[in-house]
C-alpha cells in the first residue's frame, strides 16, 4: 500500500467533535475538488486550518501517489451530515481526491487498497463500507455513486483472490432528498437549506453547512423555535427564518469581561441548555454542561473561592493565569469565553 502520512487534527479545534468512537462503518467520499493541486496533503493542509470555518474533518485523503491521515481510527469526525447518527459517530471517514492533475482511477485503487485494510483491522464487513448518500441523501460520492458495486467488488477481490467473486447485497439506498424548498425542512436539499443551516450557525446552533435537511438540521431547527417560543415543527417556514435573520442581525457580545445576560444566553445556545440568561442555584444546567465538556465534577456549582471547574477552563483556553476564580469587575477568562463565541471558535 502507498506510504500512509499522519497530519492529525488538535482535538479542541471547532472542526473536530471531540469524542471517541468504535469504528464499524467506513464512509466513502469524493472531495468535489478538480483543482489542480487538489491532491491529499492539500485536503490534509485544509482541515489542519480549520476547514474553512466549517465544521467538517475526516479520517483519510487518498490520491494517486499518497494517503494522509488527520484523525485517529477511533476519534469522530464530522463528515456524514448526520449529526450525531451512526455516520458521523460510527464511521470511519474516506475522501479520494479528483484532481485534474492527478490520475483518479489510481486513487480509487489506493482507497480500496485501504479499505481492505482498514476492514481487517476493525473486523468491519463489506456491508458496512457504504456511500456518503447512504446517511445524508447528498450526492456523494458522485464520481462513483454510478458504479458502486463495481467499487464494492474492487474491495472484495483481493481480500479473497481465490474464491468465486460473490457480489455482495447492494446497499440500502434512502429516498432520495427532494431538490430545494423556499422554507425547507426535513429531506430537503439545496441552496436555501445551506441558507438555513448557515443562519443556525450564526445563532449558535451547530450544524453542517451540507446543503442536506437531515436529523441534526432538523434537530437544531426545533431547538431554535422552542428557544424563541414559535411553533416547534422542525420547518424553516417565513416566522422562524425572520427569526433567525433577527437573532443574527443583533451586535455580536461586547467584550466586557462580565459573566452578564447576553454572555450566559450565548453560552446556553452553544452548551444547548435552556436559554434564560440566568446561571440557576443551586444547581445550574449550564454550569452542568460545561462541566461534561471540561471533564470535571458534575455538581452545576461554580465553587469559591477556588473552583476546579474555572481552572480546567483557563487551562482549555490557554490562559496564562490558573487561578480557578473569575475576577470582578473584569475577568480575563469571561472575556476569551465572549471573544471565542462571537468568532464561533469555543
Amino acid at each position: 500500500m502507498v506510504e500512509i502520512h499522519a497530519m492529525l487534527l488538535n482535538q479542541e479545534s471547532h472542526n473536530v467533535p471531540n469524542k471517541t468512537m468504535s469504528p464499524k462503518y467506513i464512509t466513502v467520499h469524493n472531495t468535489a475538488n478538480s483543482s489542480k493541486g487538489a491532491d491529499a496533503k492539500m485536503h490534509a493542509i485544509y482541515q489542519r486550518n480549520g476547514s474553512g470555518g466549517r465544521k467538517a474533518s475526516w479520517h483519510y485523503t487518498v490520491d494517486d501517489k499518497e494517503i494522509w491521515q488527520s484523525l485517529k481510527d477511533n476519534q469522530q469526525g464530522w463528515h456524514a451530515g448526520d449529526g450525531g447518527g451512526q455516520g458521523n459517530a460510527q464511521s470511519i471517514g474516506i475522501e479520494i481526491c479528483e484532481n485534474s492533475d492527478g490520475d483518479f482511477d489510481k486513487a480509487v485503487a489506493n482507497a480500496q487498497e485501504l479499505i481492505r485494510n482498514l476492514m481487517d483491522k476493525h473486523n468491519i464487513p463489506i456491508d458496512n463500507v457504504v456511500p456518503h448518500k447512504h446517511w445524508s441523501g447528498k450526492n456523494c460520492p458522485h464520481k462513483l455513486l454510478d458504479t458502486w458495486d463495481d467499487f464494492v467488488n474492487g474491495i472484495t477481490k483481493e481480500v479473497e483472490p481465490d474464491e468465486p467473486r460473490v457480489k455482495p447485497e447492494k446497499v440500502d439506498k434512502p429516498k432520495p432528498y427532494t431538490q430545494d424548498a423556499k422554507y425547507p425542512k426535513l429531506e430537503n436539499y439545496g441552496a436555501n437549506v445551506l441558507k438555513v443551516q448557515k443562519l443556525l450557525n450564526e445563532a449558535g446552533y451547530k450544524v453542517a453547512e451540507d446543503s442536506s435537511f437531515g436529523p441534526a438540521t432538523d434537530k437544531a431547527v426545533r431547538k431554535f423555535q422552542k428557544d424563541h417560543n414559535l411553533e416547534v415543527d422542525g420547518q424553516a417556514g417565513p416566522i422562524t427564518q425572520a427569526k433567525l435573520k433577527e437573532v443574527t442581525s443583533k451586535p455580536k457580545l461586547k467584550i466586557t469581561g462580565k459573566l452578564d445576560k447576553p454572555t450566559i444566553e450565548e453560552l446556553q445556545r452553544h452548551f444547548e441548555t435552556t436559554v434564560d440568561g440566568e446561571i440557576s442555584e443551586p444547581k445550574s444546567e449550564l454550569v452542568t454542561a460545561m462541566q461534561k465538556w471540561l471533564g470535571t465534577k458534575e455538581d452545576g456549582k461554580i465553587s469559591k473561592p477556588y473552583s476546579n471547574m474555572v481552572a480546567a477552563l483557563q487551562r482549555k483556553l490557554g490562559m496564562k493565569v490558573i487561578d480557578g476564580k473569575i475576577s470582578t469587575p473584569y475577568s480575563n477568562v469571561v472575556a476569551e469565553l465572549q471573544r471565542r463565541l462571537n468568532k464561533g471558535t469555543l
